[in-house]
């Protein structure tokens, strides 16, 4: 088994460096890379995700034959998790769980590669709380590293928490790059309505990662895909579809990325496309956000026999495959879209804000809470939502449905107006109704 292994990443090595100098070509006359950086050389592209069983199997081996050596269950650990990152199964976290745990038994302190093991999986399974205390105790031992900090601010982000964010991201970064870093710092301006900012700092995090060789495929992408979302957020419609369109490239079995590809297209109705791109995806993780994209493109194209199965599957997920509540955003979002189980919408969206109180979770709340007809309910946390200044054309077009119906018509005004100028074509929907609501508003 060691063997093969060892064989196995000296394939992946010399055909990456033999690709090496036509992927430099590729990447420099691209089209695609508007911004490119002189100071990195993109890497050839290993495909590891190849080999991640037989990775597992290597380190479950070397587990076996050393229980008590704490790295070696400590590197099992992150073998589950990239297996979880590139594939969706739940229960590669619970068995990374039980690896990290293991190395920190064998060395219960300063044992920082488990903690940030344990703190993945928490933060995955939606246990916040648990990730952040995690994330702490690594800073604490590492207090001179920039992604052990952005890391825990990209924590402290997922629960609101935003003064606590900026503290750490507002002390003076490592001279070095650290994409972890920069993409985290992007986060934040986004968040914090500084759109543009975001989008220069993912790509530099982007450029940092893609010039290491030995970064998982699955990894890279991310950046690549984080690029494409913010672009598809900024209105830049050309550039997110080759953003999601690279990443796939990169990691072609990529779930995320064709979601946002299913989300763009649907936006921009161009039905086909999206339901290529929601099949695709939903194919590989049958998300409730991808499974909801498609649920629009089969009525779009007029086969309500399959969307309708389709709209079946999403409340199977609900009911069967929502372990830790992972998908209770994503279901309340969809409900509150579609007009359906509105009462369940609300349900759920009190229980991810309860989990994690953050924009999002106020926005999903306020809209459930509005769709449903309690639209004084829903004012507070849409005025929550957009309380950072967040330029989220759809979080924009949210609160300013529930400023007109609640009789604030001139701040109606300005967030419909802000929706339509930062994204023309944010929603299938709601682009087209935010500006038929500002032409009566003039």
């Amino acid at each position: 088994m060691r063997t093969r292994v060892t064989v196995a990443l000296l394939c992946l090595a010399f055909a990456a460096l033999a690709g090496w100098p036509a992927f430099v070509a590729h990447r420099t006359a691209s089209d695609d890379v508007a911004t490119a950086s002189v100071e990195f050389t993109p890497a050839p592209v290993t495909q590891d995700y190849l080999q991640r069983d037989h990775f597992v199997e290597f380190y479950e081996g070397a587990v076996r034959r050393s229980p008590g050596d704490q790295i070696m269950a400590r590197m099992l650990a992150s073998q589950y998790l990239m297996r979880f990152r590139e594939r969706g199964d739940i229960g590669d976290l619970r068995r990374a769980r039980v690896a990290a745990q293991r190395s920190l038994k064998i060395q219960p302190r300063e044992n920082s590669g488990a903690e940030s093991a344990l703190a993945s999986v928490a933060l995955a399974l939606h246990k916040f709380r648990d990730a952040q205390t995690y994330d702490a105790d690594v800073v604490r031992m590492q207090p001179w590293s920039t992604g052990a900090a952005a890391t825990l601010a990209s924590t402290d982000m997922e629960l609101g928490e935003y003064d606590a964010a900026a503290s750490l991201l507002g002390k003076q970064p490592s001279p070095y790059l650290d994409a972890t870093w920069e993409s985290t710092v992007a986060r934040y301006d986004e968040l914090t309505g500084k759109l543009q900012a975001a989008r220069a700092h993912i790509t530099r995090g982007m450029q940092q990662a893609d010039s290491v060789f030995d970064n998982p495929a699955e990894a890279r992408a991310w950046y690549h895909f984080r690029a494409g979302e913010l672009a598809f957020e900024a209105g830049d419609v050309a550039a997110a579809e080759r953003d999601q369109r690279a990443a796939l490239a990169i990691f072609p079995t990529d779930a995320k990325a064709y979601n946002a590809l299913a989300r763009l297209y649907c936006a921009e109705h161009r039905w086909r496309d999206a339901l290529d791109a929601a099949d695709r995806g939903a194919d590989l993780i049958p998300l409730p956000e991808t499974l909801g994209y498609k649920v629009d493109a089969q009525r779009a194209l007029g086969d309500t026999e399959s969307a309708r199965e389709t709209d079946d599957l999403i409340g199977a997920v609900e009911r069967i495959g929502n372990a830790n509540g992972i998908n209770d955003r994503a279901i309340a979002v969809y409900e509150s879209e579609h007009g359906e189980r509105l009462a369940d919408a609300v349900r759920i969206a009190r229980r991810d804000l309860a989990a994690r109180d953050d924009i999002f979770a106020e926005d999903t709340l306020a809209w459930a809470l509005a769709m449903d007809g309690q639209w004084i309910e829903a004012r507070p946390h849409a005025v929550r939502a957009v309380a950072t200044g967040i330029e989220d054309s759809r979080i924009q077009y949210h609160a300013g449905v529930i400023a007109l119906h609640t009789g604030h018509a001139a701040e109606a005004r300005e967030r419909l107006r802000l929706a339509v100028a930062v994204n023309p074509h944010f929603h299938p929907v709601y682009a087209d109704d935010a500006r038929r609501r500002l032409g009566s508003l003039r």
